[in-house]
């Protein structure tokens, strides 16, 4: 039988809102309501320490898409929802760089590059072919091409000597940026707590009753749900589900040929120089897209010699390569990328499906969450 402490339930039993997730949406978000709400109480919670799911697993791009990816997202669903999400993606990066400075969240504006294996010289053929209707299609996004034809004959990779550089991507360093985001929570009031697994909640029509897995309830006026690629464990009818990403970093290789951040195969392999002298490669998801639906945060050989392969093939070729790192983290996916921002009951609140690109939406998901309760609470 659990047992709870009187000190327990007296430091956790009310609170005006539970937060479920401590990554960067969820953090931002409680940031925002407590910022606009001083007097409100705000309690974030979560299962992993550090926002582990994904908010310190992922790769550290700070990127919108690249051309292969938004042609993918507009065959997928529309061109209205590929330029929609492409914006909420761009503004998102604005408003964090806006927040804390690319200094503090370790920012550096590289611009971003698609490169081209030779193998895969028909897609690059059909990407060229729609750089112009991209970048028409995006030009409102920015007031400039979103896109451009570059060289990348010095990069060293066996890859097509034509690539496409995206100019306002760039890399950050993911533990500056969550190192940030929770201190400025903090700094606001809200308070975090870890090692809290959420069993279950009960709504009726005064308040919610959150059930931890430890036995404590907490009873709140109204709770936000940000666990993205977990969340079916909450909500399993919901329209997301877990896609792990598996990422690798090298042994010290020495100086590299190529800096900056990279993009293949529509965006599902992503790689970016490390201090100068080591590689990260992630993702691969569309060699078994089936097998990384989990949200079992472990690395597989398979993907582990898949990404190997590329990298010993078409990034550094010729080279022997070897992982001094590597790790998972679980993602929200769907056929449609769009977050979920809304009510999924009087007083159950969503922000979740971030697509892969949490780092980039993060802070603009925070911001539309702040006014979904502004006008559908009155408050």
């Amino acid at each position: 039988m659990k047992t709870i402490s009187y000190w327990e339930h007296q430091g956790f039993g009310k609170a005006d809102w539970v937060v479920i997730g401590a990554g960067l949406v969820g953090l931002q978000s409680a940031r925002r309501i407590k910022e606009s709400y001083p007097k409100s109480r705000v309690l974030v919670v979560d299962e992993h320490a550090l926002g582990n799911a994904a908010s310190l697993r992922n790769a550290g791009f700070a990127c919108f898409g690249s051309a292969g990816e938004m042609l993918d997202e507009v065959a997928r669903t529309s061109e209205a929802d590929a330029l929609g999400l492409y914006e909420k993606r761009y503004l998102g990066i604005q408003k964090l760089l806006g927040r804390y400075g690319a200094e503090k969240i370790g920012f550096q504006a590289s611009g971003g590059t698609e490169v081209f294996s030779h193998s895969d010289s028909e897609e690059a053929d059909r990407v060229f072919g729609s750089l112009k209707y991209l970048n028409s299609m995006l030009h409102a996004v920015h007031g400039k091409d979103s896109f451009e034809i570059c060289d990348t004959g010095s990069s060293g990779m066996n890859v097509i000597n034509r690539g496409i550089f995206s100019p306002l991507e760039g890399g950050l360093r993911s533990h500056l940026l969550y190192q940030a985001v929770r201190e400025d929570a903090l700094k606001a009031g809200v308070e975090i707590y870890e090692g809290m697994r959420v069993s279950d909640w009960q709504e009726d029509e005064q308040s919610v009753k959150v059930q931890m897995e430890s036995g404590l309830t907490v009873t709140c006026s109204r709770l936000l749900v940000c666990t993205n690629g977990f969340s079916k464990r909450l909500i399993p009818d919901l329209a997301v589900a877990p896609a792990r990403g598996q990422v690798f970093v090298t042994k010290t290789l020495g100086k590299l040929p190529f800096e900056g951040i990279y993009h293949a195969d529509k965006g599902y392999i992503y790689f970016r120089e490390l201090g100068g002298d080591r590689v990260l490669i992630g993702g691969g998801r569309n060699l078994d897209f089936e097998a990384e639906e989990t949200m079992e945060m472990v690395v597989t050989d398979r993907f582990k010699n898949h990404l190997k392969s590329y990298m010993e093939s078409v990034v550094l070729p010729g080279k022997s390569i070897e992982f001094e790192y590597e790790w998972s983290g679980v993602m929200g996916m769907n056929e449609n990328r769009n977050p979920i921002i809304g009510w999924h009951s009087n007083r159950v609140c969503l922000a979740v499906r971030m697509g892969g690109m949490g780092v980039a939406l993060s802070s603009w998901v925070a911001d539309e969450v702040l006014h979904v309760v502004e006008r559908d609470l009155g408050v």
